[in-house]
């Protein structure tokens, strides 16, 4: 199917899109007192039990002394904590803490409710057709699903 859309509409439909996601996260940063960087940090670190501090760079496609620094901020507010590996004794595991988890749960609350709330009076046939773009973005984008978000952990 060829895009029928005008150029000039596709590219207001994407600055929407990215400023309500910029927003909506600035917000979720005013309210919790963390980055996006450490936010999606912590959700990733949920998602496992651990990760070295290269794995953690390499998800989030960031330098590793930044990850280092992010990693550093969270562990200063007990979110997250760096131990020595066990098998691996030249390499830092890094994990998340029971801090961290209030504060990954309490952002998924909050992001929920939210969502709710906002479908709410909305028709099933356009909750499914928002549903299933959010489904597919990445793909829209040409961007690679992040190694954590795979449908297996969704």
């Amino acid at each position: 199917m060829a895009l029928s859309i005008p150029r000039d509409e596709v590219d207001q439909i994407l600055f929407n899109t990215m400023a309500a996601v910029y927003q909506f996260e600035r917000r979720k940063v005013q309210l919790f007192g963390i980055n996006y960087e450490a936010f999606y940090l912590l959700h990733f670190l949920r998602r496992r039990s651990s990760a070295r501090m290269r794995e953690i760079a390499d998800e989030m496609n960031i330098h590793i002394s930044t990850a280092s620094r992010t990693v550093g901020r969270l562990e200063k507010r007990n979110f997250v904590s760096r131990k020595k590996d066990p098998i691996d004794k030249r390499s830092i595991l890094v994990s998340l803490e029971p801090e961290g988890e209030k504060v990954v749960k309490a952002s998924e609350d909050h992001s929920f409710e939210t969502i709710k709330k906002n479908l709410q009076g909305l028709d099933d046939e356009t909750i499914q057709a928002i549903i299933t773009t959010a489904v597919h973005f990445h793909q829209i984008l040409r961007i690679p699903v992040m190694k954590s978000y795979t449908s297996e952990s969704v």
